[in-house]
């Protein structure tokens, strides 16, 4: 459970982190982390095509033949999956992530449940707190309050030449269909929130700072 969490987690900052861009781009960032060594994750844009290599393995989604292909160095696995499938998939997990909690005793379930949040719908609040230029591009800087409490700071900025708006349109609902959310369980409940995706689609994120677990995502080549 604890590898496919950090697993998504990479997939949701990679997503954030990726530009609305088309014609080869490449994109390297950084997050690091208090006590932990620095998660690098390369991404790679070609028209529809979008690839990330993180240390947790590879993911490849292709719009255009509507595929999501992950590798897993830590099994030597390769995995090619349709957006049903790889839904199936993700829809499984959530199942397992279920009956786990129902093994737990009412005190101890309702304990991981105030924990991640799970069942409780997030108060979002966003606003702008700044501008600053970095790697050469001029960013809007905003925060994100998530239940009245300091969540994210982001640095945007819109000097990225968007996807022709059908490629991105595609590209979007492939995504959105292969990861289903399970509004049970609702873990990313900041991430999966309309406030946080509407923002983040505006433009290219250059930093992330996230106050929840003091760590920091930032561009390094663009």
């Amino acid at each position: 459970m604890r590898k496919l969490h950090l697993q998504l987690l990479a997939l949701f900052l990679t997503m954030a982190m990726a530009p609305s861009a088309w014609g080869g781009w490449v994109l390297a960032s950084e997050t690091v982390k208090p006590g932990m060594s620095p998660m690098k994750i390369t991404n790679y844009y070609q028209g529809g095509r979008f690839a990330s290599v993180t240390p947790y393995g590879t993911t490849i989604i292709d719009a255009q033949k509507g595929l999501i292909i992950q590798t897993d160095p830590w099994k030597n696995v390769y995995a090619e999956a349709t957006a049903n499938e790889m839904a199936q998939k993700i829809r499984a997990s959530h199942q397992k992530v279920k009956a786990w909690l129902a093994s737990l005793t009412p005190k101890d379930r309702a304990h991981v449940e105030k924990m991640l949040g799970i069942g409780k719908k997030p108060k979002v609040t966003v606003k702008k707190v700044g501008k600053e230029s970095l790697l050469g591009h001029h960013c809007q800087i905003y925060e994100i309050d998530l239940d009245g409490k300091k969540a994210i700071k982001l640095w945007i900025t819109q000097d990225v030449s968007p996807f022709p708006h059908k490629a991105e349109k595609k590209f979007r609902k492939l995504v959105e269909e292969a990861f289903p959310e399970d509004k049970e369980l609702s873990i990313f409940r900041l991430e999966s929130s309309p406030e946080f995706r509407n923002l983040t689609h505006q433009g290219l994120v250059l930093k992330l700072v996230d106050y929840r677990n003091d760590a920091i995502t930032r561009a390094l080549v663009v």
